[in-house]
Order: structure tokens, then C-alpha cells, then sequence
């Protein structure tokens, strides 16, 4: 029986990357994305990409950290059983807590902490509700560096991957006995469009001038589809790459 994925955020770079990869090894996909205007003849492209696979590629367009969006995913899926979920959301806002030009209130810290923590356990109890995710299913969130390296502007985005770990433990813990894995990958840097966004940026261009190697996309999708691939249950792992 050929497998399914939901990706949230499935047009981002390690959204994508993930999305190709699963798309490789024959799973259907519903990809869940902003939508956004500019991209819609790239993200148009990216699909025509996937299907040349021969999978079947599910567009659902919204705010995957949003209620509505939620209830527009469950109904597109109420048939269908999913057996990998990936949580590649990157949206949060950047700035600091003192001083400089974007000083973060609390409204900030929140909306940046849902999105990148929180939303990781509240689709999966959804999920789970409604009986679209499987026993014997994988689930994936990223973390990066920034969990524990500061990061000018990242404070706001760097505790919500320190949440994003923690809450992976608790949630390996309580998925275990259904033979469910939570694990997270913890990605170095990457020349994506929301690493670049953040404050990883400047870290990343003076690792680039002293010679260092970054990460990819793509490689952080190679160790999600090993987990994947693997006959040992991993589970709870933060995973560096």
C-alpha cells in the first residue's frame, strides 16, 4: 500500500528537500503552504517536479499555524491515513530584548513560540483526534543552533527551538506505546530564504569567509529519510546534521 506525508511549510527549502525525498521513495504528499501570489509559478514548477515520481502531490494552501487552516487539513484528509508527518513551519519574528531597531514584545515572543513549538504537539493531537496519523508513523520537526548559540535578533526564534526539543522528549515519551516516533533534526547553517531572514544570517556569511561547510536542504532530508528507512525505533532524538 503506497504510503502518504503531510509536510507544513512543504515549499520552504527544508520543506521541499524533505518533500523530494519522500516523493523519491514513493510517497503521496500533502503539502501544506502559504500560497503567497509571487511564488505561485514556482511552487507550480516544484509540483510538476514531484509528480514526475509518480506520486500524487496534494496542494492545500493557508496558515498552517492557524485553527482554520487545521480544520482545512483534516476534511482534505478525513480519508486518508498519513503515515509521515513533517513540521518544517519557520515563522517568527526577529529582534531583541533591550534595545536596537526591533525591540520584541510580548505579543512576539507568543506568536513566534506557537508557530515553532507549540503548533508541533497541536497538530499532532489533531491528528491523532481525527485517526489521520498512524501507528508506525514518523514524526519530524527542525531545530537549529540557535537552541543554544545566540544569534543576533534570534532570541525570540532560539527559545522556540529550545521548546521544540524539550517538547519532542515528552512527546516520544507519550507516543512510544504506539509505536509513533518524534524526533528532531537540528540543522547547521543553511543558505535558506529563512535562515537568511533571521540572525543566523551573519553567522552563516563568516563561517562561508573562513572556509567552513554549511548544511543543506537536502542533506537534512538524507538523515530524516534514514530515521525513516531504519529497522531500529528512534525515538526522541535530537539529531545533529
Amino acid at each position: 500500500m503506497k504510503k502518504t506525508a503531510l509536510i507544513l511549510g512543504g515549499f520552504g527549502g527544508v520543506g521541499y528537500a524533505c518533500a523530494s525525498i519522500l516523493a523519491e521513495n514513493g510517497y503521496d504528499l500533502v503539502v501544506v503552504h502559504r500560497g503567497r501570489r509571487a511564488k505561485a509559478e514556482e511552487n507550480k514548477q516544484k509540483v510538476q517536479e514531484l509528480e514526475k515520481f509518480g506520486i500524487n502531490v496534494v496542494e492545500i494552501k493557508g496558515n498552517a499555524t492557524t485553527p482554520e487552516c487545521m480544520a482545512k487539513v483534516c476534511n482534505e484528509l478525513r480519508d486518508v491515513r498519513v503515515n509521515c508527518y513533517v513540521h518544517a513551519i519557520a515563522d517568527g519574528n526577529i529582534g531583541n530584548i533591550f534595545g536596537g531597531d526591533r525591540i520584541l514584545n510580548a505579543d512576539s515572543f507568543l506568536y513566534t513560540f506557537n508557530s515553532m513549538c507549540v503548533s508541533f504537539a497541536s497538530w499532532t493531537q489533531v491528528l491523532l483526534e481525527k485517526g489521520i496519523l498512524e501507528g508506525n508513523s514518523h514524526i519530524f520537526g527542525f531545530s537549529s543552533e540557535g537552541a543554544s548559540v545566540v544569534f543576533p535578533q534570534y532570541v525570540a526564534n532560539g527559545i522556540a527551538k529550545a521548546g521544540l526539543e524539550t517538547l519532542c522528549r515528552y512527546m516520544a515519551d507519550e507516543l512510544a506505546g504506539k509505536k509513533i516516533s518524534v524526533n528532531i533534526i537540528r540543522a547547521g547553517i543553511m543558505d535558506t530564504t529563512a535562515v537568511l531572514a533571521f540572525g543566523e544570517r551573519y553567522y552563516m556569511q563568516e563561517l562561508v569567509q573562513k572556509g567552513c561547510r554549511t548544511s543543506s536542504p537536502r542533506v537534512v532530508a538524507e538523515k530524516m529519510m534514514s530515521i525513516i528507512n531504519t529497522e531500529d525505533f528512534v525515538t526522541g532524538q535530537i539529531v545533529d546534521v
